[in-house]
C-alpha cells in the first residue's frame, strides 16, 4: 500500500527497507530482554509494521511533495511532518506506559515491545530515514513552473520572492508568496454595492 501511496516506486522500497530496520532492532531488544517468539510477541511485531510505517511514510511523502534540493525537501518535510511523527510517537508511548508496573507476562511483553517500536520507529523515522533520502531520494512530483504564480521552483527554493504580475484576477483572490492564487470568502455584509 505504501508503494501506491508514496506513487514512486524506489521511495516506497526506501520506506520499505526503513520498516525491515525497525522490525530488526525490535528482535534484538526482544532477544536481550528474553522475549521468546509466540503468539503474543509475534501480534506485537504484526502492530510494529503499521506503526512504522506511519512514522516513515509521513516523512517520505512530504519530500516527495517538496520543491528544491534533496537537502530542501528533507528540512521542509521535517519542519512539515517531523512534529507530527514525534508526537504520534510519543503519544503511543505515553498511552501504553500505563502497562509497564503489570505483573503479567502479556503486558510486560506488550510494553517492551512498544517501547521498542516506538523508540526504534522515530529514530528511523526522524533520523535515518532523513539522511537517506537526502542522500539518495528520487525526484520531486511536483512540475517545476506548474503552479499558478508562474514563477519557478528554483526561484523559491533559492529563498526569493517570485516577482507578483498584475493580472485580471478576481476581487476577492489573494496570492501568496509562493505564487499560488487562492479564492478568499465572501465577507461582504448587506446588499451588493452597484
Amino acid at each position: 500500500i505504501t508503494l501506491l501511496l508514496l506513487a514512486h516506486v524506489f521511495a516506497g522500497v526506501i520506506v520499505v527497507a526503513n520498516v525491515a530496520m525497525v522490525l530488526i532492532d525490535i528482535l534484538g531488544l526482544m532477544w536481550l530482554w528474553g522475549i521468546t517468539i509466540n503468539s503474543v510477541s509475534i501480534i506485537n511485531l504484526v502492530l510494529a509494521i503499521g506503526l512504522a510505517v506511519d512514522y516513515s511514510a509521513h516523512i517520505a511523502h512530504a519530500f516527495m511533495h517538496a520543491t528544491g534540493s534533496r537537502d530542501d525537501r528533507m528540512v521542509n518535510a521535517l519542519g512539515e511532518m517531523g512534529s507530527d511523527v514525534a508526537h504520534g510517537a510519543v503519544s503511543t508511548f505515553v498511552a501504553v506506559l500505563v502497562t509497564s508496573g503489570s505483573k503479567s507476562y502479556i503486558f510486560q511483553v506488550f510494553f517492551r515491545q512498544f517501547f521498542g517500536i516506538c523508540f526504534f520507529g522515530i529514530i528511523h523515522g526522524l533520523l535515518v530515514l532523513p539522511v537517506i533520502l537526502s542522500l539518495i531520494g528520487p525526484a520531486t512530483h511536483r512540475i517545476p513552473g506548474a503552479h499558478s504564480g508562474g514563477s519557478s521552483d528554483v526561484e523559491m527554493a533559492s529563498g526569493k520572492t517570485p516577482v507578483q504580475t498584475v493580472s485580471s484576477q478576481a476581487p476577492n483572490s489573494m496570492t501568496d508568496t509562493n505564487g499560488f492564487t487562492t479564492q478568499a470568502p465572501n465577507m461582504d455584509v448587506g446588499p451588493p454595492v452597484v
